[in-house]
């Protein structure tokens, strides 16, 4: 009897650690870089409100270097550094660093942190968060110059 508990305890053990190895075998990370469509709005806190307010949007095409993960076969988060050039509303041209994070489908969040630097003398920095589930976009801080 206690030999076949514990073959019985060994065929399940095994089973069980090949088991969580398979699951861990499903993990990667795969990279690439592209040209892609780039834009954001940019906020500033109004002195005299202390509210955000929009001041300048910023579009163009510049490089990304992509990193998305996935467990199981299945897209867990994304994160990707954009780095170019952007034009603003008033023709000032901007070089862009940024870091964006996406989490979706669980949490449908995109996060992304930027540093704007124009021709002009503009400087912006600033951390937004959008909610692909509510459609919502939050300004965290930002800093201009």
């Amino acid at each position: 009897m206690k030999t076949k508990t514990l073959l019985l305890f060994c065929l399940i053990m095994g089973f069980t650690m090949s088991q969580a190895y398979a699951q861990g075998k499903d993990t990667k990370s795969v990279q690439y870089k592209a040209e892609l469509a780039y834009y954001t709005p940019v906020y500033c806190v109004d002195v005299l409100t202390g509210e955000d307010v929009m001041v300048n949007y910023l579009e163009g095409v510049v490089r990304f270097h992509v990193i998305d993960h996935y467990k199981d076969g299945k897209w867990q988060w994304e994160i990707a550094q954009a780095k170019g050039e952007a034009e603003g509303y008033f023709g000032e041209v901007f070089t862009i660093t940024e870091t964006d994070k996406y989490w979706i489908p669980e949490f449908g969040i995109l996060t992304w942190h930027f540093n704007a630097k124009g021709n002009m003398g503009n400087h912006y920095m600033g951390f937004l968060t959008y909610s692909y589930l509510t459609g919502e976009m939050t300004v965290g801080k930002t800093v201009c110059h």
